[in-house]
């Protein structure tokens, strides 16, 4: 079931979804929950790993479709409670896998 998250005004709208990622950047952490996601980044719920402006790896998990995405991603922000990242340096062919599983997934 898909959930929309914020009323704010968004190029992409964010949504709920079954998702997981791998970030590799100062720190491993592997299979971490994503809160909400879109077309132009996603946020992690609990305390910041990594810090504001630091670039990390990423390999996007859809586990209704068994599919991956990997992406680059820049934090735009770290704190206490979250962490939001904005999707970098994005090829064509990421952007049309991550549209198609992100689809796939709000079924």
């Amino acid at each position: 079931m898909m959930h929309v998250v914020s009323s704010e005004a968004r190029v992409h709208p964010r949504l709920r979804l079954n998702v997981r990622a791998d970030v590799i950047g100062r720190e491993v952490v592997l299979a971490r929950p994503v809160e909400d996601i879109s077309l132009g980044g996603c946020r992690f719920g609990g305390p910041a790993w990594e810090q504001a402006g630091d670039r990390v790896d990423m390999l996007l998990e859809f586990p209704s479709s068994g599919a991956t995405v990997p992406l680059r991603a820049e934090i735009v922000r770290a704190g206490a409670e979250d962490m939001g990242v904005r999707f970098c340096e994005v090829t064509d062919e990421q952007k049309w896998a991550l549209r198609k599983h992100i689809r796939q997934a709000q079924r």
